[in-house]
């Protein structure tokens, strides 16, 4: 970061290209997050170009079991409790989803080891996977079998249409280049089919606590908020855009299933942002 801060290069919004910057905090002298005038997003500033991008997460970037495999062993025990206990569990999120979307094709995006693909195929989907880490899509794919991506190329040349619902669980944040991200869901999901994703909530009850400068740095070079979502969703195809905060409880679940949506929490820890491919 210092590198590229003595580069000179200026700050630009690296969703909308935008130059009308507000800076909002420093950390550690040489990182400045800026919120972009145009598309509302908070990011980071110094940004790495995209190969630097690239090689932290093929090599450098750790989150506790989130990212490390697990042995034999311990990946045995996780599996018959169905991951509930441990800090990989998502029955909460997928109950959810099965109010929503009760069957289909999910991808899940950013499904580091494959503890979510695991989850979404024990619920009754049929279950993919894409992970840019190789070592850990390769893990996925010897435990799981067949479905697990590691090459953006070869999800590019997945055919239109080809997802029910694109499941994401803490993701968004760690993309540098959201625009992309935005469009690609956009296009492998069916008309009127589910985005579904889930992120830390920038803008919630903890993060004006002072929380929110322990969540954006190397590893989350963005924080998008719920007005972020919400500005931009619909320029990708993207209807019916709502959010709410967690838990996600089952009286959240059957609010959310009768369209109640502003009657809903927007300052939990955990923000989820649903919206419908336009038909």
């Amino acid at each position: 970061m210092m590198r590229h801060r003595l580069s000179g290069r200026r700050a630009a919004c690296p969703y909308c290209g935008g130059t009308r910057l507000r800076r909002v905090a420093r950390k550690r002298l040489v990182l400045d997050v800026f919120e972009c005038g145009g598309c509302l997003l908070l990011f980071r500033w110094p940004m790495e170009t995209e190969e630097e991008f690239r090689r932290f997460y093929q090599a450098e970037y750790h989150e506790g079991a989130i990212t490390d495999v697990p042995s034999a062993e311990k990946l045995a025990e996780m599996s018959r409790k169905g991951f509930e206990g441990t800090s990989l569990g998502l029955s909460s999120k997928i109950d959810l989803l099965r109010m929503l979307e009760p069957r289909g094709r999910v991808l899940d995006y950013g499904c580091s080891w494959g503890y979510g693909v695991f989850q979404l195929r024990a619920a009754g989907y049929d279950a993919a996977g894409f992970e840019i880490s190789r070592p850990r899509a390769g893990f996925a794919r010897q435990w799981l079998g067949g479905g697990i991506l590691d090459d953006p190329a070869a999800l590019d040349a997945t055919a239109a249409g080809s997802f029910d619902v694109v499941f994401s669980n803490h993701v968004v944040e760690h993309l540098r280049e959201l625009r992309r991200a935005f469009d690609l869901f956009s296009r492998l999901l069916r008309p009127q089919g589910l985005l579904f994703t889930v992120l830390p909530n920038f803008s919630g009850r903890e993060a004006r606590n002072g929380r929110f400068l322990n969540w954006i740095g190397a590893a989350h070079p963005i924080a998008p908020t719920r007005d972020f979502f919400l500005r931009n969703l619909p320029n990708h195809r993207f209807c019916d855009v709502h959010s709410f905060s967690g838990p996600f409880t089952h009286a959240v679940a059957r609010s959310v299933v009768a369209g109640e949506f502003g009657s809903l929490d927007q300052d939990g820890d955990e923000l989820l942002v649903l919206a419908r491919k336009e038909s």
